[in-house]
Formats: C-alpha cells, structure tokens, sequence
C-alpha cells in the first residue's frame, strides 16, 4: 500500500515540475521595460532551453560580465538560425528587457545588431503581439 501511495504521489507531481521549468520571462525580467546592451562576446550557445551569450560589458573602464538568453533552439532554428551566427570577439548589441533585480547583469533580448549590422529577432514570440496570436471564441 505505501508503494502505491509513493508512486501516486510521485507521478502527481511530476507535471507540476515541467510546468516550473517551462517558466514565462515576466519572471526573472521586466517586460514593460526595454534597455540597450552593447558588449563584446565571450561566449555564444544555440541550445536548450534558452540561446545564450555571455559578454564583457565595458561600464566606464570596468568590465562588467553579462548573460543574454533569448528564444527557444527549436524555434529558432525555424526561423533560420544555425549557431554560427557569433564567435568570441564580436561586438553585439542587444535589446530587450532587464531584469527585476537591478543587481543582476542579465538582458532578456528580443532584437540582437549581429556585428555585419543586420538585427534579428532573438525570442519565440513578439510579447507585444501575444493577445493577437491568441485563440479566441469563435
């Protein structure tokens, strides 16, 4: 009996942790705010469950260590990306949307300016359009 119950329990709260890691950035970031970020990148990753770049941030002569994330890689890789796109020393510029903690060197980037000058969109969907993508009553 206690077998079973351990295994009701278990399977009872294995979507509640899909449902945490599959997280809305409203929660680490402000998405009523946008900043600017233009840095030097160190480190550039096309994976799950985030695309990522790391940069160095030059604050006045003191070089700050940042954290971009953007889109998922399945969507991205829809809409034309490879992974190739940057290598450690290229100059970016990011926009998109900074954290709720201030402290935190984080951007969570919608547009990236790639360093030939073409910008791209970074994330799954355009936040702004969300409520015209969304179903609705027929």
């Amino acid at each position: 009996m206690r077998t079973k119950i351990g295994v009701c329990l278990i399977l009872g709260a294995a979507p509640l942790a899909q449902v945490a890691a599959h997280h809305s950035p409203a929660m680490l970031y402000d998405l009523s705010k946008e900043i600017t970020v233009e840095g030097i990148v160190t480190e550039y990753q096309l994976g799950n469950p985030h695309m990522r770049i790391y940069f160095d941030v030059n604050n006045n002569g003191t070089i700050e260590k940042w954290l971009a994330e953007g889109g998922s890689r399945t969507q991205l890789l829809r809409a034309g990306w490879t992974g190739d796109e940057l290598k450690p020393g290229d100059k970016v510029i990011l926009r998109g949307h900074p954290p709720r903690d201030a402290s935190q060197k984080l951007i969570h980037m919608e547009y990236m300016t790639l360093p030939d000058g073409t910008e791209r969109f970074t994330e799954d969907i355009k936040y702004n359009e969300f409520n015209d993508r969304r179903r609705r009553p027929q």
